[in-house]
């Protein structure tokens, strides 16, 4: 586990395009990822500036298979939170890579002094990745109806949330 750099990017896109093929639960498609690998250059800059902020990858054998970033707020009343996302390549699937991710972000967000509030959003679903987020001590705050349509099909998207 380690930060994300500029230098990765090309491979993050790579890896985003083809996680979007992989899962349906994710909020892409394989043919719906949106930004270019100039643009996540751009992002993974903009993030490392940031104190309340943090993009990290899962390496193994010199190969990005995960990525978990963590988007705060900017503005003063609600820099104490933000939103995380998670994703693994399935070929990694069930082999630790989610929670050794998760323990990497808590314990920088236990450390930075700023994060109080994590937020996230899964697709009701996903019992996988929501007993990842259960064992982790998110609770379901809130459910969203009809929060994703996948091949003309909707899903409702549970909102989940843990206060540090």
């Amino acid at each position: 586990m380690r930060r994300a750099q500029e230098s990765d990017s090309k491979e993050l896109v790579s890896m985003s395009i083809k996680m979007g093929g992989e899962s349906d639960n994710l909020t892409f498609g394989i043919d719906d990822y949106y930004l270019t690998d100039d643009q996540h250059k751009i992002l993974i800059s903009n993030i490392k500036q940031r104190d309340n902020c943090l993009y990290i990858v899962a390496v193994l054998n010199n190969k990005i298979v995960g990525s978990l970033s963590f988007l705060a707020f900017q503005r003063r009343r609600m820099m104490h939170r933000g939103d995380l996302g998670i994703a693994v390549l399935k070929d990694y699937w069930s082999l630790g890579i989610g929670t050794a991710l998760m323990d990497y972000f808590f314990k920088w967000a236990y450390s930075n002094g700023t994060i109080k509030k994590i937020d996230l959003q899964v697709r009701e679903d996903n019992i996988t990745a929501i007993n990842l987020y259960n064992k982790f001590g998110f609770k379901i705050e809130g459910k969203i109806s009809r929060g994703m349509n996948v091949d003309n099909k909707y899903y409702d998207i549970y909102y989940m949330g843990k206060n540090i």
